[in-house]
């Protein structure tokens, strides 16, 4: 029950905050970015995929941060794990995830589907360019991608979208 409500709030404030935003994307050179990954763990996402997307993306690892909901399945990555349990009654977020939120990322890869606190949180996050599922709010994402992450060809058809977006946008 107290779950329940502690959604409920989480959904009326993003609900709230997205009714009132406006975002201006700023595209930066590929080589340069850091990207950020907002994972729920109905995903069986692990290290491996993190390898995969940065070799995809031609980047080193230590350009990636982990948020994970409920359960790290990574090891060789530093992930913040948060659940419903670290949020105050009334949705108000714990101090631990201010470093994932205050980070300026370039990319940030949003899986998941309906779940108001990662919604929340990859709003409230200053990426500046977001990748997310087809399934989960449209106004969080400014690449929708129809393919489920666990899918192999999840991660070529994102790399295959931002080589095409970056081109465009650098003058190539």
């Amino acid at each position: 029950m107290v779950k329940r409500i502690k959604f409920l709030f989480l959904s009326f404030r993003l609900s709230k905050e997205l009714k009132n935003s406006y975002r201006k994307i700023k595209i930066v050179p590929k080589k340069k970015l850091s990207v950020g990954l907002i994972i729920d763990s109905k995903f069986d996402l692990n290290d491996s995929f993190i390898q995969k997307l940065a070799m995809s993306l031609k980047l080193s690892k230590d350009r990636f941060d982990i948020m994970v909901f409920n359960k790290n399945n990574f090891k060789n990555f530093k992930a913040t794990c948060i659940s419903i349990d670290n949020v105050g009654l009334f949705g108000k977020l714990p101090l631990t995830i201010n470093k994932f939120l205050n980070k300026r990322f370039d990319l940030l890869f949003n899986l998941h589907y309906d779940n108001s606190l990662l919604s929340l949180l990859s709003f409230l996050s200053k990426a500046n360019f977001r990748i997310g599922l087809i399934q989960a709010d449209k106004r969080l994402n400014d690449l929708i991608i129809n393919i489920n992450p666990e899918n192999p060809t999840f991660i070529d058809e994102s790399v295959k979208y931002l080589n095409v977006i970056f081109k465009k946008n650098n003058g190539n």
